[in-house]
């Protein structure tokens, strides 16, 4: 009798043991996989149904690079996942992406002295920033909003002075490098003018060279003979328009003008 009660105890503990759920005595894996930028997996991890992911193991070292010269790519978080692994799950790598440009040089590139400045008027060097953030749009793709950052006060301009670049001609080129950096984002030509205004060629300006430039004037008007130098034709046009007229008599008496009543030398390239 109580050999037959034993075998049944035991019976019912098997039944009871085979009816427990599987998933009641191992909680359910899930796959979580990582992604870069650029859709290639970086980890699978296993995940146990309802725990938090864990990401500080994940390497994104790799993640930090030039893709050029002027351009810098950097890891800026993840994107949005659960608190909780419920199923399968991928996680995205979210970029920040910086650009150094230069759409637009200086607007002088003649220069008509021998000392001073280059002039960086017109110049334009900007960083373009791109951050994804973890928001999609209605495509589904990872929302991307851009910035822009103006670096021109920061830039170095080499060489810096006009004496540097004519020292030894009348052409040179200037480099305009980014804060921080050794590589020019831009290279552009200058070169040298000599005797602009000083027509009649006695090494001064004043209104004896506006009343020749009238004089030229009238005579490419009427077709007649130019009574001047083809070399001396260029020193007319102060105004740097490639016209001869009256308006270049009236910038050389302006000049005269500004430089008579200073006390301080005034060059062309401070009056133009």
């Amino acid at each position: 009798m109580i050999i037959k009660r034993l075998i049944a105890a035991a019976a019912s503990i098997t039944l009871l043991s085979g009816a427990v759920p599987t998933n009641a005595v191992c909680a359910e894996n899930h796959t979580v996989t990582v992604i870069d930028f650029n859709g290639k997996v970086m980890a699978t991890l296993s995940v146990p149904h309802g725990k938090a992911v864990d990401l500080s193991g994940i390497d994104t070292s790799s993640l930090n690079y030039h893709l050029n010269d002027y351009t810098q790519v950097g890891f800026n978080g993840w994107s949005k996942y659960p608190d909780k692994i419920t199923e399968d799950t991928a996680i995205y790598a979210l970029f920040l992406r910086m650009s150094i440009e230069c759409p637009s040089i200086p607007a002088k590139t003649e220069y008509y002295s021998r000392t001073g400045n280059i002039r960086t008027d017109g110049l334009n060097v900007t960083i373009r920033k791109y951050t994804q953030l973890p928001e999609k749009d209605e495509n589904g793709a990872f929302i991307t909003e851009t910035e822009i950052i103006n670096i021109t006060d920061t830039c170095s301009i080499v060489p810096s002075t006009v004496e540097e670049v004519f020292g030894k001609g009348d052409k040179g080129s200037i480099q305009i490098i980014p804060p921080g950096g050794n590589r020019a984002i831009a290279t552009y030509d200058i070169s040298y003018f000599e005797g602009l205004g000083d027509v009649v060629e006695d090494e001064s300006v004043d209104a004896s060279d506006a009343s020749k430039v009238l004089s030229v004037y009238a005579q490419i008007s009427t077709g007649s003979e130019i009574d001047l130098h083809i070399s001396k034709i260029p020193n007319c046009d102060v105004n740097r328009d490639e016209t001869i007229d009256s308006a270049d008599a009236s910038v050389i008496l302006a000049y005269y003008a500004a430089v008579s009543t200073s006390t301080k030398e005034i060059t062309w390239d401070d009056f133009l």
